[in-house]
């Protein structure tokens, strides 16, 4: 089986999650969520859909209103696949696409009166980033809140960093 990528697994992982969406609540799911890596373009999700469509990961069902949207489900293959995907120990544990870790070394090497307000900047928007997500968890169901819990403590690890990187010469 070819392995899911990592769009695939988190399309597979909303539609299971929230079961029966149609491929635009999918999409919308991307839209609004607070990272911005996962930004929901129709030119992404709606070609991952078709792929794990024709691939038999997802099962389409008959046209559910008047605007024919049609249900998605996973099938067992599916879910085969997106517990495959869950569990592969070496791809979760990576350390991925992470913007702020590929930018530290280049803050790091500024003199102090550059490092900073740069730094001062990026704990102001991580501060927004951490009253929006206090908020925002308590509109969510269960499994999200979990997501979103993973993602407060990352942005408060990264306000523990900056404040040791300021406090150094």
């Amino acid at each position: 089986m070819t392995p899911l990528t990592e769009l695939e697994g988190a399309v597979l992982s909303e539609i299971h999650h929230r079961r029966q969406q149609n491929a635009f609540q999918v999409r919308r799911a991307f839209q609004v969520s607070p990272s911005i890596e996962w930004s929901g373009s129709a030119g992404a999700v709606y070609p991952a859909v078709a792929r794990l469509q024709r691939r038999g990961l997802i099962a389409v069902g008959e046209a559910a209103d008047k605007r024919a949207t049609r249900p998605l489900s996973l099938t067992a293959e599916g879910e085969a696949a997106l517990l495959a995907w869950a569990s592969d120990g070496e791809r979760a544990a990576s350390v991925g696409l992470d913007p702020f870790r590929l930018r530290s070394g280049i803050w790091m090497g500024l003199p102090p009166e550059q490092r900073a307000p740069v730094l001062g900047e990026i704990a102001a928007q991580i501060e927004a980033n951490l009253r929006f997500l206090d908020a925002y968890v308590q509109t969510v169901d269960g499994i999200e809140a979990v997501r979103l819990r993973m993602s407060m403590q990352l942005q408060r690890a990264r306000l523990e960093w900056i404040a040791q990187a300021l406090a150094q010469p």
